[in-house]
């Protein structure tokens, strides 16, 4: 029985003489501005509304790593590539940009960006909160 050079090479390094790969670069991917919440409260509700969902598509283009204009704001969040993973790290991307908390699963249960960005004006429009819930727990109940 002959055993393969390759293998026999395999089994014959020594772990501290291979030498690490290279890491890979990381993008860069520059920090956008604060979102202006001051002026997304002070607009007008359906001004309100577009500013939110134009950020929603701003930060899930950050996260898949593409422009936001490429976002399709009509799939639902699963659809656009948004798993449990990116759904994390968007979720932080908007806290950071709203200073607001919205929980992992309405981020992914999102049937598009108008619903995820519903929600996020009823999160800082205290007044509305609990309709926008609705909305993305149960798509048909708009």
């Amino acid at each position: 029985m002959t055993v393969d050079q390759a293998v026999l090479d395999w089994f014959s390094i020594n772990p501290s003489d291979m030498t690490q790969p290279p890491e890979p670069e990381e993008q860069f991917i520059p920090d956008l501005p604060p979102a202006p919440v001051a002026a997304i409260r002070g607009a007008a509700p359906v001004e309100q509304e577009r500013l939110l969902e134009d950020l929603v598509c701003q930060e899930i283009g950050r996260v898949l790593q593409c422009p936001a204009e490429a976002v399709d704001r009509h799939q639902t969040m699963t659809d656009l590539g948004v798993g449990s993973m990116i759904g994390l790290e968007l979720q932080r991307h908007i806290a950071a940009a709203l200073k607001v908390e919205v929980e992992l699963t309405f981020i992914l249960r999102a049937a598009d960006t108008g619903t995820l960005a519903r929600h996020l004006l009823g999160l800082l429009t205290p007044s509305k909160a609990g309709t926008d819930q609705r909305d993305i727990a149960d798509p048909a109940a708009k």
